[in-house]
């Protein structure tokens, strides 16, 4: 008679058990993504952007007007807000005038 009773109460605790086992390693699996680095820009008064830059988007956006202007510590990347009658846009851009996807 006990071995019926201990059967029983032997499966539920292996039962309970794994499911911990199992949340475990879901936690766990979430604790290790990887978050995207968002890239630090300072703001850059307009008239402090390389000519290079200024250059590029006179060429690349005619008729377009420098909004807001940010450039990364080593001003090797600029984020550039511009506007083009009603569209504003945000693009990114090199020190040489080369754009950027992002």
């Amino acid at each position: 008679m006990k071995k019926l009773f201990v059967l029983p109460v032997l499966a539920l605790g292996l039962l309970a058990g794994t499911q911990n086992i199992n949340a475990q390693e879901v936690a766990s699996a979430e604790t290790t993504e990887v978050a995207p680095v968002q890239d630090k820009y300072i703001d850059l008064a307009v008239e402090n952007l390389p000519q290079t830059v200024i250059d590029a988007v006179a060429k690349d956006f005619a008729g377009a007007t420098i909004q807001k202007a940010a450039a990364k510590e080593d001003a090797s990347e600029f984020k550039l807000v511009l506007k083009q009658g009603e569209k504003e846009m945000e693009v990114f851009c090199d020190a040489d005038g080369k754009w950027i996807t992002k």
